[in-house]
């Protein structure tokens, strides 16, 4: 064989060697977009969380207190929220009775919010030694009411499988006195505007102020993260659908991460024969634990009592809270579709607020401001609250911030019978977004 020809093949295979090392590092560093490959990676674990802790996922997310005519809320986190929590989980109450309907007459009422029902299993610290008794009324709401004469009584308000309200009445073993004298103080102190509407009431400050917030925020690892939903994570196939979305699947289950949007993504369809908890609240949270856990702060909802209208329909939304006001967007919440145990479907952020940055107190829309507010973000000259359902909390949105901030907007999250949405700002009245948010 010539001598040239031997160099040429030579030059030749040292072109396609250098030419597969190039292809393949464009393929496993994600330039190729569109692209997808099988190979093994290097296994990277996660550490098992114990963020949030299953009781303060139950916690009420709101306390509604009405001391005659005058109302007001006490919100996760403040000094009232911790008395009235404080004295709820040591309260005795005795001789459970079903009633027909909420008692009337009652000169104090305070309404502990749930966003699950609770059970046995999950409530026994705010259902006491009555949890056997009450637990089965799948109850939502706890009122502890002050009418004339001495005592108090203490009300479990729950939903039959039939969706018809159920009641259960005991006796509280508490002073009205001491009762009546917190209420009115509270209500003095942080005075609201309320009214009846399709969901139940509304609540907005009177003379109110909010915090708008811009936080730092953290990013987890993706790749550990990736890896912790696949039981053999070492091989895998990668798809890049875009230059922002990755696609991980093992064939069986796949996990989507989206960059722009700073989400991801976990579907697994497989039926499970043997699923670890048979309560499906618990099986999410203990899902959530070993896949990278969420911040202290997450309050659980289930769809029926979820603060946002989220049309994916999730089992269980855990949402954020800041200042004892709830992030009201779907993108923030970490969401899971259960079947019997099994977590078919999870979404959750890819970001976990920090620390405050910027912080700058606000007057927030009263009742009439509100009204007006709504009227020019629907077109209509005047509209009556009593249609509206609202929900005061924050709005998060990147846009405008610096890389690693996000900004919290206080917000107005509106919501009529007719499946309408309109989030307003809560301290100019504008409409941030519309529609299903």
């Amino acid at each position: 064989m010539r001598a040239w020809w031997r160099t040429a093949k030579t030059v030749i295979l040292a072109l396609l060697v250098a030419g597969s090392v190039v292809l393949s590092y464009a393929l496993w560093s994600g330039n190729l977009q569109g692209g997808a490959e099988i190979g093994l990676t290097q296994t990277q674990t996660i550490p098992y969380s114990t963020s949030p802790s299953l009781p303060s996922t139950v916690q009420p997310y709101e306390i509604d207190v009405r001391a005659g005519e005058d109302y007001t809320v006490a919100r996760p986190g403040s000094a009232a929220y911790k008395a009235w929590t404080g004295l709820l989980m040591g309260l005795k109450a005795e001789r459970p009775q079903p009633i027909a309907a909420m008692p009337p007459g009652a000169q104090v009422s305070v309404v502990f919010q749930f966003g699950i029902p609770l059970d046995p299993a999950v409530g026994r610290s705010w259902l006491g030694d009555l949890a056997t008794s009450v637990g089965g009324i799948n109850c939502r709401a706890i009122a502890l009411n002050a009418g004339p004469g001495s005592t108090c009584t203490v009300v479990y308000e729950g939903m039959n499988a039939a969706g018809k309200p159920e009641f259960i009445e005991a006796t509280a073993l508490l002073p009205a006195s001491a009762l009546m004298r917190q209420a009115q103080q509270d209500v003095a102190a942080a005075p609201y505007a309320a009214w009846s509407d399709f969901e139940g009431e509304s609540f907005v400050p009177i003379h109110g102020r909010m915090t708008s917030y811009v936080y730092a925020f953290t990013e987890p690892s993706i790749m550990p993260l990736v890896q912790s939903f696949f039981v053999n994570p070492q091989a895998l196939t990668r798809i890049q659908e875009s230059k922002a979305v990755t696609i991980w699947t093992d064939g069986s289950r796949a996990v989507q991460v989206d960059r722009a949007a700073l989400s991801l993504q976990y579907e697994d369809p497989n039926a499970s024969t043997a699923p670890a908890h048979t309560d499906d609240y618990i099986a999410a949270i203990d899902f959530l634990h070993a896949h990278g856990g969420g911040p202290m702060d997450l309050i659980g909802f289930d769809l029926v009592g979820m603060l946002t209208v989220n049309l994916n329909g999730p089992s269980f939304s855990f949402a954020q809270y800041v200042d004892g006001y709830p992030l009201l967007s779907n993108a923030a919440d970490y969401n899971f579709q259960m079947d019997n145990g099994h977590v078919m479907e999870f979404d959750r952020p890819l970001w976990e607020l920090t620390k405050p940055v910027q912080a700058t107190s606000v007057s927030v829309l009263g009742e009439d401001a509100l009204a007006k507010a709504l009227a020019k973000v629907t077109g209509a000259k005047t509209v009556s609250l009593s249609t509206f359902h609202v929900e005061p909390g924050y709005w998060p949105s990147m846009e405008g911030t610096k890389p690693g901030q996000i900004r919290l907007l206080p917000v107005d999250y509106v919501t009529n019978a007719s499946g309408g949405v309109w989030v307003v700002n809560a301290a100019t009245g504008q409409l941030i977004a519309g529609g299903m948010s």
